[in-house]
């Protein structure tokens, strides 16, 4: 009787986080994203003292192979619950694939965006591998430490490195994103 009732429980609770979970919980995106990316670059440009092009890491990929045994394409109750709870505990998110410009000029310096992946950096303008570089050119990434409805921290790392480079702190204000102090 007890081997009956685990499989039936099991299905219930998958059943269950099928049809109330996707309606339930689902994360939103923040407001006004473009702007505050926009401003993003403004405190980098500030605060980086360099005469020479700056490139900043707004996405990363990182390889995956195809043939992983861990992965079998089913997504299993515990890691459904799993993904629920992040979902609570994290309502908003940043898409980093979207809104940014591919280069920007602000306080006298050029700053290019685009993507890391492995030790390149790509974008639709440039692309060269990090190591050949390390030494001429200023590799930025930034990171989105908190996002909640109305602030975001964002850490910026220097990516050559691997080291913290600087923190600030962004607050909706009137739809309008603006450093805090």
């Amino acid at each position: 009787m007890k081997k009956l009732f685990v499989p039936i429980i099991i299905l219930l609770l998958a059943s269950a986080l099928q049809s109330c979970g996707r309606n339930a919980l689902k994360q939103i995106e923040i407001e006004n994203p473009k702007q505050l990316k926009v401003e993003i670059i403004k405190e980098l440009a500030k605060k980086v003292n360099s005469k020479d092009t700056l490139f900043l890491v707004t996405s990363r990929m990182f390889g995956v192979c195809g043939n992983d045994e861990r992965y079998d394409g089913i997504t299993t109750p515990k890691e459904k619950m799993n993904e629920l709870k992040y979902i609570k505990e994290n309502p908003y998110y940043i898409d980093e694939n979207k809104d940014y410009k591919e280069k920007y000029n602000f306080n006298d310096k050029v700053i290019i965006t685009g993507t890391a992946f492995d030790n390149e950096f790509t974008s639709e303008t440039i692309k060269f591998n990090n190591d050949s570089l390390k030494i001429k050119k200023e590799i930025f990434d930034i990171q989105y430490i908190s996002i909640k409805k109305d602030t975001v921290d964002i850490s910026v790392f220097d990516y050559n490195n691997n080291k913290h480079s600087f923190q600030f702190k962004m607050a909706l204000n009137n739809s309008v994103w603006n450093i805090t102090k």
